[in-house]
């Protein structure tokens, strides 16, 4: 197994562990995995010689590390490594993900994420997709919150059809991922 290989593996591996981080709430955790697996991602795509960066390889590994880059906060990274991807002759499913990611970028940008308050009641769980769904009380408006997994039955067992109060952030993607869940006063 070549360098490259061995870097992009555990690339990969801290990339895995920063997603469960994040579906379990952890956003310092995954914030950290991801800037590990953004660091030994864009290593392995430096990693290949120069006369080697133009194949689907390497091509691919620059796109998958301005990916990390933007989940990692690292903007700047991303947008160089999306310029250095779409410069040359790179494969056309890579020039389209590479402009997707563009358009990413763009939005994580121009967008923060934003703290929710919603009170309302708990209608809805789903323990395999760590979600919950709550229906607002005023606006009958249906919300669904991504919850840490190791918590979804203890939340289902103590609030299961009570009137709730959720703080929650609400990523740039839209999803709402809770912080904490009181019984309503």
């Amino acid at each position: 197994m070549n360098i490259v290989t061995v870097l992009h593996n555990k690339a990969m591996e801290f990339a895995d562990e920063a997603l469960l981080a994040k579906m379990e709430g952890n956003k310092e955790a995954s914030t950290s995995l991801f800037e590990k697996a953004f660091s030994l991602e864009k290593e392995a795509a430096t990693s290949i010689k120069e006369k080697d960066q133009k194949g689907d390889s390497w091509y691919i590994l620059v796109r998958s590390a301005a990916s990390l880059a933007i989940n990692c906060g690292r903007y700047q990274d991303a947008e160089a490594l999306i310029q250095k991807g779409l410069s040359g002759a790179p494969p056309g499913f890579i020039v389209k993900e590479l402009n997707e990611l563009k358009e990413a970028l763009s939005k994580a940008k121009g967008q923060k994420v934003s703290e929710v308050e919603i009170i309302g009641i708990l209608t809805y769980a789903n323990a395999e997709e760590s979600q919950i769904r709550l229906q607002d009380l005023k606006s009958k408006e249906i919300y669904t919150i991504t919850v840490p997994s190791h918590l979804i039955n203890e939340i289902v067992k103590s609030y299961w059809a009570d009137v709730v109060q959720v703080k929650a952030q609400r990523a740039p993607t839209g999803s709402i991922i809770l912080d904490q869940i009181t019984k309503a006063a």
